[in-house]
């Protein structure tokens, strides 16, 4: 279980949507080029997720993002 503010790896060629509050309409979609560090922000339903990735909050399937674990 991952918690707000933890950090995240988005793999290349994954799908991230942005959906209207009113609706579950997919207002914007992207599919990333390159991976990407990004910053959960909490779970949502259909086993989903909302993250901050390139300064925009995005929904990302559970399933398609990594916890993030930082070597020191």
């Amino acid at each position: 279980m991952l918690v707000k503010g933890d950090l995240i790896r988005v793999p290349a060629d994954t799908i991230l949507t942005q959906n209207t509050k009113a609706a579950a309409f997919i207002d914007k979609y992207i599919y990333t080029k390159t991976p990407n560090i990004g910053i959960f922000i909490e779970y949502q339903r259909n086993n989903s997720s909302l993250v901050y990735v390139g300064n925009e909050y995005w929904v990302v399937k559970n399933r398609d993002y990594k916890y993030m674990e930082l070597v020191c």
